[in-house]
């Protein structure tokens, strides 16, 4: 049975407030039947330990609401995943606290009481019948749990803790063939599952079946890039794999959750059409890993709604139904059937980043021969593409958008061409390229950070695209959660308006905080979110205005959980940095 599962860990919350449900005709509906109906096969729920210490909490996901959404789910012939956070609160690659009872607890003390809580639960729910068929030891766990004591960067306590969940578990079930899954972040990034589970195995964690894995593609890669992580991972540790947590937004967002930004990154726009292919796809990837390896997908938080119509939360844009609990178009995804699948159908066509040429150049010398494709069961591959150029069409300082037919399949492409002078405005940052070293460090930047095992230095990247050549770009990586920041000064920056700008790219997640920024004393003058993409280089700038001869800092500040990030083009103008 492949899994199409949800959390509906906020059910019981959704009708507490009030919040209706109804069909694709309108009729009101139980939503778990009606999800049944659909497709789906599996719930997943959340536990906190004492969420009624938290306030936000409302004392939901506790032991008394578990025990009663289990029966809701499994009176329904239902499987059931339970998902332990170990804390009063969220826990995910960004926190991970103590629940408050165990504060001054540590080493063994503290496996104990993970040990005893998990036995608890699960021997709660195994007398109500309920006892799961699948258990997380753990909420995304890359970066460890129950801080400080269980960081990656201490593996001899974080495995002992999870090898305590895992015991409780094979301790409570009898005859019930539960699965145990351990659950990381960044779907698409082999490397950070790779020295994840090496370091477990290494240290003794081995009784587990699952390896689970979060994948929204607007935070954790490209669809190759699960497909290519999911592969790696069969072959290397035979465990077959479950996408604990996937969503795709039905409309955009009013902040800065699920917007333009967004949509580039994921390569699909808002929109429960949009909603329907990502999931199939990711579904249609996860079914077709080798050797059977991939189970199943699961919804985050599918039924979650808004309190009103200004909440710009999750529920306001993430679920399979909208604010009004009416289905989305996303909702018939979960009629997908593994056997029914066409691999070989082009689920997206990536059209080419924009070429900048000159007055002097041949812009033809530049049309790429071949764009890139991608299939339903994550291949990546290239298909040739004939362009209809007109070279009249440009006119200078302007960008021209040209088609192109792919010629297996006849699809349609655009591409843009911008034509600039060769002479650009002067860059205003002193070794803006980073060319020039001082004890390692780009001289005339000042670098300020915190946190542990932080990697930073200057790299080379050769392109192998217009305009050829070699560039410098700062790169910076850290282990667990950090703060970092790059910026140049100035002890007196003319009165006027200036743009500053950079290219960045790097990993995303729950938790990551990018900022492009300008400020002068106590002043912040213009500031701009960056919403990091791996897959590429990615272009931002902001605009500001001195009325007055300032001292005055531009630059880009992270504040993250663990990850890696790219800088490189950066530049301050007058008026318009043009590269």
């Amino acid at each position: 049975m492949f899994i199409k599962g949800m959390d509906i860990s906020s059910h019981l919350e959704m009708m507490d407030k009030g919040h209706r449900y109804y069909d694709f005709d309108g009729n009101e509906v139980n939503i778990i039947d009606f999800a049944k109906e659909q497709g789906f096969n599996y719930g997943r729920l959340r536990i906190w330990n004492e969420p009624g210490r938290v306030k936000e909490s409302g004392g939901y996901c506790d032991l008394e609401h578990t025990r009663k959404m289990a029966a809701e789910i499994k009176n329904r012939g239902l499987g059931l995943l339970l998902d332990f956070h170990y804390s009063d609160w969220w826990a995910d690659p960004d926190n991970q606290t103590k629940p408050a009872a165990w504060q001054e607890l540590g080493g063994d003390a503290l496996a104990q009481a993970v040990y005893d809580y998990t036995r608890e639960v699960l021997t709660a729910l195994y007398q109500d019948g309920v006892y799961p068929d699948m258990v997380q030891v753990g909420n995304e766990i890359r970066c460890g749990m129950l801080w400080p004591d269980g960081r990656t960067d201490n593996w001899e306590e974080l495995a002992k803790l999870i090898n305590a969940g895992i015991r409780a578990v094979r301790d409570t079930q009898g005859a019930w063939d539960t699965k145990v899954m351990l659950h990381l972040d960044q779907g698409g990034r082999y490397y950070y599952f790779k020295e994840w589970f090496d370091n477990a195995l290494a240290n003794g964690v081995t009784d587990f079946d699952i390896i689970g894995l979060s994948y929204y593609p607007f935070w954790h890669g490209t669809f190759s890039d699960l497909k290519n992580t999911m592969e790696e991972l069969a072959k290397r540790y035979h465990k077959p794999m479950i996408i604990a947590e996937a969503a795709h937004a039905y409309r955009r967002s009013r902040g800065e959750l699920f917007g333009e930004a967004q949509e580039k990154i994921a390569g699909f726009p808002a929109g429960g059409a949009a909603q329907k292919e990502v999931l199939e796809l990711i579904m249609s990837i996860t079914a077709h890993i080798s050797e059977n390896m991939g189970l199943g997908v699961f919804y985050w938080e599918p039924f979650s709604r808004p309190d009103d119509e200004m909440d710009d939360g999750w529920g306001s844009c993430m679920g399979i139904v909208d604010a009004q609990g009416r289905p989305t178009l996303g909702f018939r995804a979960f009629g997908f059937a593994p056997e029914n699948a066409d691999i070989d159908r082009i689920a997206k066509i990536y059209e080419p980043s924009e070429i900048t040429v000159t007055m002097e150049d041949e812009p033809t010398e530049y049309l790429p021969r071949t764009v890139k494709v991608l299939k339903y069961d994550g291949r990546l591959e290239r298909e040739a593409v004939t362009w209809n150029f007109d070279k009249s069409v440009l006119m200078k300082n302007d960008t021209a958008v040209i088609n192109g037919t792919l010629r297996n399949c006849g699809q349609t492409v655009s591409l843009s061409i911008h034509l600039v002078d060769k002479k650009g405005q002067q860059n205003l940052l002193k070794n803006p390229d980073f060319e020039n070293l001082y004890d390692g460090m780009p001289e005339h930047w000042a670098v300020e950070a915190a946190g542990d095992n932080l990697v930073q230095e200057v790299r080379q990247e050769i392109s192998e695209e217009f305009p050829f050549g070699a560039t410098n770009y700062y790169y910076f990586k850290s282990e667990s959660n950090f703060k970092w920041k790059l910026c140049q000064k100035f002890e007196s920056l003319p009165a006027g308006n200036y743009t500053f700008s950079l290219a960045y790219r790097g990993d995303n997640t729950t938790g990551v905080k990018v900022k492009l920024y300008a400020r002068t004393a106590g002043e912040v003058r213009a500031e701009q979110s960056i919403f990091p993409s791996a897959e590429e280089w990615t272009k931002h700038h902001i605009a500001f205005t001195l009325d007055t001869d300032s001292v005055a800092e531009v630059g880009i500040a992270v504040d993250s959980p663990a990850i890696y990030g790219m800088v490189k083009e950066i530049c301050l103008v007058s008026e318009q940095c043009r590269q």
